[in-house]
This record gives structure tokens, C-alpha cells and sequence, in this order.
């Protein structure tokens, strides 16, 4: 049951995402929906798979371990990853469509 719920919330967050992904404007807030698709839809679909298989009698806790391994792994390199495209972005002069202030602009 909690399993199919969040499977359920996790193809909710990759449809916004995807849709993110087409509508916003440019690249910052395009690499930040896909930052959503990533932690939010996988991680929240590797859950489910998680409960799915701790009471599995076949697969047992051994695959529950490696799916949190696995979503511990996501949740570390892919915001650290989505950083460093926004900084590279920004380091070769991308610039946001609507940017109000620019905090990195006396950056050394």
C-alpha cells in the first residue's frame, strides 16, 4: 500500500519535472527540474522499490540495503553535480533570462 503511494508521487514529480524541463526559460531553472525529476521521482520510486522487496520472502533485506545505498548515492552526486553545471554555466558567461541580482558578479 505506502509502496504504490509512492510510486505513485514519484511519477507525479517526474511529469512536473518533465514539463519543468520544457517550459522554464533557460538553463538554471531547466537543470533544476531535472534535479527534481532525479532526487524526487527516482529516489521517491527506489523507496517503493525498497519496501517492496524488505517484505519480499524471495529478495529479503539484502536488496533493501543496495537501494538505499543506491538512493544514498543519488542524493549525494546529483545535486552536487547540478552545481557544478550551474557554476561552470555561469564561469562561461550563460546568463539567467531574468536575473534581478547577481550575487556571483564580485566573485574572486
Amino acid at each position: 500500500m505506502i509502496s504504490e503511494i509512492l510510486l505513485s508521487i514519484s511519477a507525479l514529480f517526474a511529469i512536473i519535472g518533465a514539463i519543468g524541463f520544457f517550459r522554464f526559460p533557460d538553463f538554471y531553472t531547466r537543470i533544476h527540474a531535472a534535479t527534481m525529476v532525479t532526487v524526487g521521482g527516482a529516489c521517491l520510486a527506489l523507496a517503493s522499490q525498497a519496501l517492496y522487496t524488505h517484505t519480499h520472502p524471495v529478495l529479503g533485506p539484502d536488496y533493501t540495503i543496495k537501494i538505499l545505498l543506491i538512493i544514498t548515492f543519488i542524493l549525494i552526486t546529483n545535486p552536487t553535480g547540478s552545481h557544478a553545471l550551474a557554476n561552470a554555466a555561469h564561469n562561461t558567461g550563460i546568463r539567467p533570462k531574468k536575473l534581478v541580482k547577481n550575487d556571483m558578479e564580485n566573485r574572486t
